[in-house]
């Protein structure tokens, strides 16, 4: 690592010092330091934040979709209800317990496209529709919006409630 040289000139007279050179080897150090650029490089490339897509309509006429690939989710603050077609059509209604986890909810959308897969309607059709109401939190869509990607879901939206939505919430099954 370090070494001291001593210059040899024949003998040595004592009154006279000796001129004495340190030589330190930097090896390790340059080593050190490359691992730890390294190691600083590394971390900032895997820790960039990650953001969700999420892409919404343009402006303007709405879009018909049919009932049967509709599937609308709505939350409240520890529930959430679904209904599968439109309000007024009498659907069926299921009621989701968010606080247990999303397995209800996965359960239920994996239902509805085996269902459409089964009526010979490809299941990438199928949209659900995420109402979030007055009393939901901000985790509760992260959550909502999760499932979407789990179950693979490929037409999704945010929608206003409704007078509707909100009485269902009220009165939930």
């Amino acid at each position: 690592m370090a070494e001291i040289n001593t210059p040899e000139h024949g003998k040595k007279h004592a009154s006279k010092t000796i001129a004495r050179s340190l030589r330190v080897d930097m090896t390790p150090m340059v080593d050190l330091g490359f691992l730890l650029i390294t190691f600083f490089i590394f971390t900032a490339v895997v820790s960039k934040p990650t953001v969700m897509n999420f892409i919404l309509p343009a402006e303007g006429d709405p879009t018909n979709v049919p009932v049967t690939k509709t599937l609308t989710v709505l939350l409240d603050k520890a529930n959430a209800v679904c209904y599968e077609g439109f309000l007024n059509d009498n659907p069926r209604i299921h009621a989701v317990d968010m606080t247990a986890g999303n397995i209800e909810l996965r359960d239920i959308i994996t239902a509805k496209q085996k269902a459409l897969a089964a009526a010979r309607i490809s299941p990438d059709s199928m949209i659900v529709v995420i109402k979030p109401g007055e009393a939901s939190n901000y985790g509760q869509l992260v959550a909502v919006l999760d499932e979407m990607t789990i179950c693979n879901v490929k037409k999704h939206a945010l929608g206003k409630m409704e007078e509707g939505d909100r009485n269902l919430l009220n009165h939930k099954p």
